[in-house]
């Protein structure tokens, strides 16, 4: 009874662990869905989007008339240290959308992201280990005979 009790503590403890594991690893391998309502700065001068390290496929819209902002007229510099965190600057480069407000529309990598594919591979690999692990504990009885011997068979 005691390797039973054992086990199920074991495994308790592990689901917990492995639902706290998995949760920060998907915040760090995952893209978000960008829809930012910003201010653009003068001209010549850029802004900082703080949510996001890095935007992909960015489309900015004027606020007024929702109509497309030509990627002419701004630039996206991704990973700026800004205030001592990684942030997305956007600069303006035309005076006619100077302190506009405008959405800002992409896929978004948030802080946390994890930049290397590599890495992100291997922050899933951790997961997968650790619900084998999980798996194997609560199986011990089972491969060690114990279960039988507490049936008394």
């Amino acid at each position: 009874m005691q390797v039973v009790l054992y086990v199920f503590i074991a495994v308790i403890v592990g689901v917990i662990l492995f639902q706290a594991i998995a949760q920060q690893v998907g915040t760090a391998t995952n893209t978000l869905t960008v829809n930012s309502s910003e201010t653009l700065g003068a001209n010549g001068a850029s802004i900082y989007v703080e949510e996001y390290r890095a935007l992909i496929g960015v489309t900015i819209y004027n606020a007024t008339d929702y109509a497309e902002i030509d990627s002419g007229n701004y630039t996206i510099t991704n990973n700026v240290l800004n205030n001592g965190a990684l942030a997305v600057k956007i600069t303006t480069d035309d005076a006619e959308f100077a302190s506009k407000a405008v959405y800002v529309t992409g896929t978004g990598q948030p802080l946390t992201y994890i930049a290397d594919a590599g890495g992100r591979s291997m922050a899933s690999l951790v997961v997968i280990f650790f619900a084998l692990a999980v798996a194997l504990v609560a199986l011990y009885p089972v491969y060690s005979n114990k279960l039988m011997e507490l049936l008394d068979r």
